[in-house]
């Protein structure tokens, strides 16, 4: 039998190992990246504000000093 090339099978791939986690060159790590920016800005502005906020409480439950008029 003559040997011809479209009738001889083809030999499988063979699984070399698996790796666990996601492939850094998807779309999932810009997903990633664009949150983290956003969420380190959005705590950037958020930061002064609360601590704004604290500091005027602070200021209104203080007692005031002796000797000023209030």
């Amino acid at each position: 039998m003559p040997d011809f090339p479209l009738l001889r099978r083809r030999r499988r791939g063979r699984i070399l190992a698996v790796k666990w986690g996601y492939n850094p060159n998807s779309s999932s790590l810009g997903v990633d990246v664009t949150f983290l920016l956003f969420g380190l800005s959005f705590l950037t502005l958020l930061t002064p504000i609360v601590g704004l906020i604290l500091r005027l409480q602070a200021r209104r439950k203080s007692p005031s000093p002796p000797g000023s008029s209030s």
